[in-house]
């Protein structure tokens, strides 16, 4: 029996399934065939033949049934490969760009400790610079204090003399 884009057939009495385009078409030509050869010989020619070519064919078209699935599936696994082969590229690339700008702040961060290391010592010698100093003028303050005490010498406002007591 022949339908619009296929062939159907019977496995069991009461289940029927269509058959793809393809198969359908080498059922006609076999069908012909068969057709022929029972019109020059006679039926019994084909009759054992019949149910191995129906097998056959039912065969082929569940193998391409299954192909037809198969190809679908690839080409959603394709899909899913190039979606993730993106999202692997974009996040290589964000990866890259913050491994970039970490090392760009570890080198300032560095930098800037190195500015603040020179800074440090810098003050630090500037202090004991200081240090210095004020030892200085203590040493030289305690020493005009021994050579000269103040509170012996006395002033007078109207003479430029000092006077010892």
């Amino acid at each position: 029996m022949e339908l619009e884009d296929g062939v159907v057939y019977q496995d069991d009495p009461g289940t029927s399934a269509m058959m793809s385009e393809r198969v359908s078409g080498l059922a006609s030509s076999i069908y012909r065939e068969f057709e022929r050869l029972i019109g020059k010989y006679d039926e019994d020619v084909v009759k054992e033949l019949m149910p191995l070519v129906v097998a056959v064919l039912e065969n082929l078209d569940s193998v391409f049934a299954e192909n037809q699935e198969h190809e679908v599936e690839l080409e959603l696994l394709k899909e899913d490969n190039e979606q993730l082969i993106t999202q692997y590229e974009r996040e290589k690339a964000l990866r890259k760009h913050a491994e970039e700008k970490f090392i760009e702040f570890e080198d300032t961060h560095e930098q800037e400790k190195k500015d603040l290391q020179n800074l440090v010592d810098r003050m630090e010698s500037h202090s004991r610079q200081l240090e210095l100093k004020i030892k200085n003028y203590s040493d030289q303050s305690k020493h005009t204090h021994r050579q000269e005490p103040l509170d012996s010498v006395l002033f007078y406002p109207d003479a430029d003399h000092h006077y010892w007591s």
